[in-house]
């Protein structure tokens, strides 16, 4: 039996280092946490895809 095809999207490796905190203002503090969260849920979302898919194998 062939396994199934896996999706390239899922395929994309995390990003290794997030943007630094370019200086301690409220507002840059919640913007670079922003930034943090929305990098986190797109990594968390491939892999749980891949996961998925390996599972269903």
């Amino acid at each position: 039996m062939t396994p199934p095809a896996i999706q390239q999207n899922l395929l994309v490796p995390c990003p290794e280092r997030l943007p630094p905190l370019a200086d301690g203002t409220g507002r840059e503090v919640v913007l670079t946490m922003q930034s943090w969260a929305a990098q986190y849920h797109r990594c968390a979302m491939r892999n749980n895809g891949l996961i998925e898919v390996v599972k269903g194998l």
